[in-house]
Order: C-alpha cells, then sequence, then structure tokens
C-alpha cells in the first residue's frame, strides 16, 4: 500500500488489481464511513449501525447510487463482515495516492 497519511487508510485491504494495473481495495461495511465511495454505489449518504441480528452486529448505508438487491434500492442492511471495494475515503481521495 502507498503510504498515505488518511488516519482510516489502515481499515483498508489490498485486493488486487484492475484491468489498467491501478491497485484495488476493500474495507467491512463496519468501517466505511460517509463521504467514502464506493466501487458501483458511489458515496455512502447515510451510514449507521443498526440493532443486532441473530449475533450479528449490523450497519444500516444508504449510497449516492441504486443497485438491484433483491430489489432496486440505495438504502443496505448488513452484517459487520459483508466487505465492499472503496475507490476513495473521504476528504482524503484515492487511496492508493
Amino acid at each position: 500500500m502507498s503510504t498515505s497519511t488518511h488516519p482510516r487508510v489502515h481499515l483498508l485491504e489490498r485486493d488486487g488489481q484492475d484491468r489498467n494495473g491501478k491497485p484495488r481495495y476493500r474495507t467491512q461495511i463496519s468501517n466505511l464511513s460517509v463521504g467514502d465511495r464506493l466501487a458501483g454505489f458511489g458515496r455512502v449518504l447515510e451510514w449507521q449501525e443498526v440493532e443486532p441480528e441473530n449475533g450479528w452486529r449490523m450497519f444500516r448505508m444508504v449510497t449516492e447510487h441504486p443497485r438491484t438487491w433483491p430489489t432496486r434500492t440505495n438504502s443496505f442492511v448488513m452484517p459487520a463482515y459483508v466487505y465492499y471495494g472503496v475507490l476513495e475515503l473521504e476528504g482524503e481521495g484515492d487511496p492508493s495516492k
């Protein structure tokens, strides 16, 4: 990983590279923050921890771009172990720089 000085860069995991050779990164939903930009979802507009389900910490996020999962929506409630591709952390820009 690069020598980025963003305070949350340590939460990202390297996840290979795209077809142009640019590094890709991912992180769990529990590490996201409002303003982060995700691959395929756009910016995170809202993010919060919600009531646990079946012993799992759960998080709700609203994103800039709707996705079809299983219906078309931009609001997702997911357990803490779900990973998302990160294009940019809030306030810093591309994590590979």
